[in-house]
């Protein structure tokens, strides 16, 4: 339902004026510079400055104020709307109270003729202005419900949109493990893997592969309290063995209470073949190494072992060159080559 605040709070105004029969009423707010004139009837005003208003008189306290003769009240008698036109005689405000005890505005009508309200007119003001308060207040809080929603709804597509766009088949459960959402990921996988259509509110042993049912069970009790999981598994199915990364992790409502289970399941399959293959290359790359050392060592020893037969034999120490040769063949078999 549609509430038109403008339109009630105007009616408010003009009913103001006529229960008290005068020819000025105000809805005003009230800041330390300004009194500003929000609705109105029987003026074009619309802020006045803080000194010259009467209405700050009112913000000053909770019950409704009344000045009968404002030439005789020391408080408004040098007021330029009382000296000069339009020579406002009367006045009465009711101040504007929030829930919370805050007085951020009045309710006001001026006479230009000396004047007091009966007891009837003067409850009637203040019930008017708190009519105004209550309209503010619920309008307040539909902007603050509406601004909530659409955070909301945009955290909520944020959310999804992540949630879609993984490749990580995702499940939320509630305590008692009931599926409450899942993404297409998870839906393709059970699908093309078992034949089947996962639904929220299956239980456990409706989507889990019966040789897994216990140790998920587990682990997501280990979740419930307040636990994360992580764990490498092989899952079987009827298309073969893979490995997968799964993770169990408490979900969470706004206040931080424990509302069911975050699951998450991740095929690692080729990650696996990948690190495999490294350690692979790896070995083949350090048994080339042993078979090219070994190659080499072996001929470093004949030379060494020719080099000293020819020393036994008198070859002359003087030769730098078989120096420099003796010393290279040292360097390389000290270096294990």
């Amino acid at each position: 339902m549609k509430i038109d605040r403008e339109d009630e709070l105007q009616q408010i105004v003009e009913l103001a004026a006529n229960i008290c029969n005068v020819p000025i009423a105000m809805i005003t707010f009230m800041d330390n510079e300004t009194q500003h004139i929000k609705f109105k009837a029987g003026t074009d005003h619309s802020e006045v400055s803080f000194n010259d208003n009467f209405c700050r008189h009112t913000v000053m306290q909770k019950e409704l104020l009344i000045i009968p003769d404002t030439l005789v009240d020391e408080r408004v008698k040098n007021n330029p709307s009382v000296v000069y036109k339009p020579h406002l005689r009367f006045y009465a405000g009711s101040p504007l109270t929030t829930y919370d005890d805050y007085n951020i505005g009045t309710l006001c009508v001026y006479g230009i003729a000396p004047k007091t309200l009966t007891i009837i007119e003067q409850k009637m003001l203040h019930r008017l202005a708190r009519q105004v308060t209550r309209l503010l207040e619920f309008d307040a809080s539909l902007q603050l419900l509406k601004e909530q929603y659409d955070f909301s709804r945009v955290e909520e597509i944020k959310l999804r949109s992540f949630f879609e766009s993984s490749g990580c088949c995702h499940l939320l459960l509630d305590t008692d493990l009931r599926v409450l959402s899942f993404n297409n990921t998870m839906v393709n996988l059970l699908r093309n893997n078992y034949q089947l259509t996962i639904a929220e509110g299956m239980e456990v042993n409706d989507y889990i592969e019966p040789g897994f049912v216990d140790e998920f069970i587990r682990n997501c009790k280990r979740a419930l309290m307040r636990e994360n999981v992580s764990i490498e598994v092989i899952m079987e199915s009827p298309k073969g063995s893979n490995p997968w990364h799964l993770i169990f992790e408490p979900a969470f409502d706004s206040i931080g209470a424990i509302v069911g289970v975050t699951y998450s399941a991740t095929d690692i399959t080729q990650m696996v073949r990948d690190e495999k293959m490294v350690v692979e290359q790896g070995e083949s790359l350090r048994q080339i190494d042993r078979i090219l050392s070994a190659d080499l060592h072996h001929p470093l020893e004949v030379i060494k072992g020719t080099m000293a037969a020819m020393k036994q034999q008198g070859y002359p120490d003087g030769v730098m060159e078989f120096k420099l040769l003796e010393k290279a063949c040292d360097e390389l078999l000290t270096r294990g080559v």
